[in-house]
């Protein structure tokens, strides 16, 4: 069991949860219907996701061997099981391919109620878990898009199987959702750089070199905000959303951090703490907003 929350990152799988409780609210919010059997089966299917995305990564990176060259930090690194012979490879690959098929399994529910809707968000979802790691993370400066595209889009296909159809409000919520999964990815990168050179990635760190990524990372922190109170201007979503922003001040620090301490990563440890938490406080406090137009 312990080889099994280790291989998926179970420690992450949080962000899943509250992608999911957000974009069911904002469901609920946009069209006042709410079918409880949909919404444990999309909870499974992105749990399961995750949990697959996490096991292809972790497999495919120990392949490269840049897991044996990370440094390790309680937010990035990647897994040592691997390295270390706790695991078997082949098991590892058989857990992400289960943990596909599991969620495919239930997506083929999903997709014979909304099919032409949900068809070409599930396709991308499929081709990113698949190929992110040994492909398109060697594509120049893409795979962050990717990565928040993907849970991004996978939220928006939470909300479609409430709703039946994609709308301006799911839209709203898909937007900062993908900046924040973005940033997630992105900061995590900083320790990573000289493993990941090695083992062929050319995510924006590398590229960009970590000061000028740095002030990437503050500007789109920024727009993960601005994004929020232009959907609220224009009235796509409820002024209630914006209890959002109580999660500025962690942002604050964390990009005062990043800014600081770009290039040293013992020092920039706290704030890749602070940048999950303020992701998982900001998508979850979406949902709070839109439940708390529901109720008053």
């Amino acid at each position: 069991m312990n080889n099994l929350i280790s291989i998926t990152r179970a420690n992450f799988l949080p962000l899943t949860v509250v992608i999911v409780v957000t974009n069911l609210s904002a469901a609920f919010y946009s069209h006042r219907s709410f079918n409880s059997v949909s919404a444990v089966l999309v909870l499974f299917a992105a749990l399961l996701l995750h949990a697959s995305v996490n096991a292809f990564n972790n497999y495919f990176d120990f392949k490269s061997r840049i897991d044996s060259r990370t440094v390790k930090t309680p937010f990035s690194g990647g897994v040592e099981i691997l390295v270390k012979g706790e695991m078997r490879p082949s098991s590892a690959l058989l857990v992400a391919v289960m943990c596909l098929v599991l969620a495919g399994t239930i997506g083929v529910y999903f997709l014979s109620l909304h099919f032409y809707v949900l068809l070409p968000l599930v396709l991308y979802g499929a081709i990113a878990i698949v190929l992110y790691t040994p492909f398109l993370s060697r594509i120049h400066g893409i795979s962050e898009i990717v990565a928040g595209s993907g849970f991004g889009l996978m939220g928006l296909g939470i909300y479609l199987t409430q709703t039946g159809n994609v709308d301006l409000v799911g839209v709203a919520v898909c937007i900062p959702v993908t900046i924040l999964v973005d940033l997630l990815l992105f900061l995590n990168e900083f320790p990573d750089v000289e493993a990941d050179r090695y083992g062929g990635r050319k995510h924006l760190v590398i590229l960009l070199g970590k000061r000028r990524a740095a002030a990437l990372y503050v500007g789109a922190t920024a727009a993960t905000y601005i994004s929020i109170i232009v959907s609220v201007v224009f009235g796509l979503v409820p002024a209630t959303v914006l209890i959002a922003l109580i999660s500025l001040p962690i942002a604050y620090k964390a990009c005062r951090i990043v800014l600081r301490e770009c290039e040293n990563t013992p020092k920039l440890v706290p704030a890749l703490g602070l940048n999950v938490l303020m992701i998982l406080v900001t998508i979850l406090l979406l949902g709070v907003g839109f439940f708390i137009t529901l109720v008053i």
